[in-house]
């Protein structure tokens, strides 16, 4: 009796110990399978990169954008700036809008029983997250580099390029609230297409002008817009009427009241499936 006992016990062991080793590593296959998977799908890869990278060579080279100055640089490079912000806000509503379709339809489930669960699928999303919004950024920043943007220092240049990631924080949220609260893959294009009015609405295309310019202050995008801009054009905003000056507290208002209500809209989702279950 005591001899099967402990070579039961023995053989048990590893097992149990092997799990939270293994729970505990960081998914990158996973990681890099998502990001590769993602970047194979035509949809995301013309509305992330190809769109806003064509915008930007097609109106940060018009007429004589390169030796006009806007603040610490040049108009091409407020151009470049505001087509990369767009870029990541219509890059992390796809992905989040998507992993948020995924979980509705039961892959959740299928995730919870492999070795490395939800946590194992959330740093994997993450990291695919980050590393596609990013691409875009970095494309429309070295097109800017080789097609006369200029900023007037390194700094500003790595500010620009940092704060342009900011639209990822609303905008997340905002795909997963569209994802959460109509649960098709339609929603997912309905919501990275709704995107570019935002950008239309916000005056990230173009400068607006009189009530149209008030009001795009109260638009999600425009929050994140401005702040990624700010390191090249400081407290002037360009408007067809002329130009304005805005503390920084308008923007970061406008980002922080978005991102609330697209978070809310998130947790009432969650709280509205909880219920129906």
């Amino acid at each position: 009796m005591t001899t099967t006992t402990t070579a039961t016990t023995s053989a048990t062991m590893p097992t149990t110990s092997a799990v939270p080793a293994h729970r505990g590593r960081f998914p990158a296959t996973y990681a890099r399978i998502e990001i590769l998977a993602t970047l194979k799908r035509v949809d995301t890869v013309f509305f992330t990169v190809l769109m806003p990278l064509g915008m930007y060579l097609l109106f940060g080279k018009m007429s004589n954008f390169e030796s006009t100055s806007a603040g610490h640089g040049n108009i091409t490079a407020s151009v470049m700036i505001s087509m990369a912000a767009y870029s990541v806000a219509i890059a992390s509503t796809a992905l989040a809008a998507s992993s948020a379709v995924e979980l509705a339809g039961g892959w959740g489930r299928q995730v919870s029983l492999t070795s490395g669960g939800m946590r194992a699928y959330l740093q994997a999303k993450l990291t695919a997250a980050i590393a596609i919004s990013a691409l875009p950024v970095v494309l429309i920043f070295a097109a800017g580099l080789l097609t006369g943007a200029q900023i007037d220092s390194p700094g500003r240049w790595l500010a620009s390029f940092a704060l342009c990631l900011v639209a990822a924080l609303p905008f997340s949220a905002f795909g997963l609230a569209a994802g959460m609260w109509f649960p098709s893959y339609t929603a997912v294009g309905v919501a990275s297409s709704s995107v570019a009015g935002f950008a239309f609405l916000g005056g990230v295309f173009m400068p607006l002008g009189g009530v149209l310019f008030t009001l795009s202050r109260y638009t999600p995008l425009y929050g994140a817009a401005r702040l990624a801009a700010r390191p090249l054009q400081g407290d002037v905003v360009a408007t067809m009427t002329g130009i304005v000056h805005e503390p920084v507290w308008y923007a970061l208002a406008n980002l922080v009241v978005w991102t609330v209500l697209f978070v809310a809209a998130c947790l009432a989702a969650r709280a509205r499936s909880t219920v129906r279950k």
